[in-house]
């Protein structure tokens, strides 16, 4: 029996086959690791599998992409002013379905400069694809409390009107949402996401730029530079809060549960990164220390 295997194995072996294509591993090669996840998990949070574990994988990687997913308007405007004029990013604007095609196409992140260029869509999934495993993305993004969502114009409204930000991310549009749809929207929240909440937005702000390693533009001195960012922020519209006591407030938190519970995710997490989403020196710091450990 072991003689019969063995040479299967050889001559199998000695020929340059093909792997045959799996199509739920979404065009991927399957004899390959494909980040952290195994198979099963893999195809469940495809295509966020493409985007970093904003806390395990530290130190930032050389060859990430940032990502700045922009799901609410006014806030988009404020953070592009910011990352153009305060630190001199350049942007790759994805607006529509049609310009993610051909980035995708073109492997367009294998062109960027990790250092200069930032990719920004209000599309997560679609954009997401075009993220590999040699220039994973690294996302950044802003929540709103669901009564205060101040939506991209280009995004699309569901069948279903409940909801809609766990519909987005779980891409599950009309049927009834479950549990699973739930857990792989908090997935993206959690583990995914560099996460900005409205209100604490400059804070936000300076904590991901020392993260990622960013440096104000045009060597600005830093008091140069806060003044950049207090003058792009001095039309941010405040959240909006509701009145938790009346019949409308609760008729709406029992219709939106999941999208409730997805913005007192984010707000946990915000307060969970001030211990994690550390600056890019001390990341560095603490790799080396676990190298010597190592060793």
């Amino acid at each position: 029996m072991v003689l019969v295997y063995f040479t299967v194995f050889y001559e199998t072996s000695s020929v340059s086959v093909q792997p045959k294509v799996d199509e739920s591993m979404h065009g991927l090669d399957p004899t390959k690791y494909h980040g952290r996840y195994p198979h099963s998990l893999l195809t469940l949070f495809y295509p966020y599998t493409l985007f970093r574990d904003v806390v395990l994988d530290q130190p930032v990687g050389e060859s990430d992409i940032v990502f700045f997913w922009h799901l609410h308007n006014s806030d988009e405007k404020i953070y592009k002013r910011i990352l153009t004029e305060c630190y001199g990013k350049e942007l790759v604007e994805l607006n529509d379905y049609d310009s993610i095609k051909e980035a995708k196409d073109l492997n367009i992140v294998k062109k960027l400069d990790p250092k200069k260029h930032v990719v920004t869509s209000p599309f997560i999934r679609e954009t997401a694809e075009i993220f590999t495993t040699d220039n994973f993305g690294r996302m950044i993004c802003f929540f709103r409390h669901p009564l205060d969502y101040d939506l991209h114009p280009a995004l699309p409204s569901f069948e279903a009107k409940d909801n809609w930000l766990a519909r987005l991310l779980s891409n599950h549009h009309k049927e009834e949402l479950t549990f699973k749809e739930l857990g792989v929207a908090k997935h993206v929240v959690r583990q995914s996401c560099l996460v900005g909440e409205i209100d604490k937005m400059k804070q936000t702000i300076v904590r991901i730029a020392k993260h990622l390693n960013w440096e104000y533009a045009n060597d600005m001195s830093e008091g140069v530079g806060q003044k950049c960012l207090d003058d792009a922020l001095l039309d941010h519209p405040e959240e909006n809060f509701a009145d938790h006591t009346t019949e409308a407030w609760r008729s709406f938190h029992e219709e939106n549960l999941y999208d409730c519970q997805l913005y007192e995710l984010s707000q946990s997490s915000w307060r969970h990164q001030i211990q994690t989403i550390i600056p890019w020196e001390v990341q560095l710091s603490r790799n080396e220390d676990d190298d010597e450990e190592e060793e």
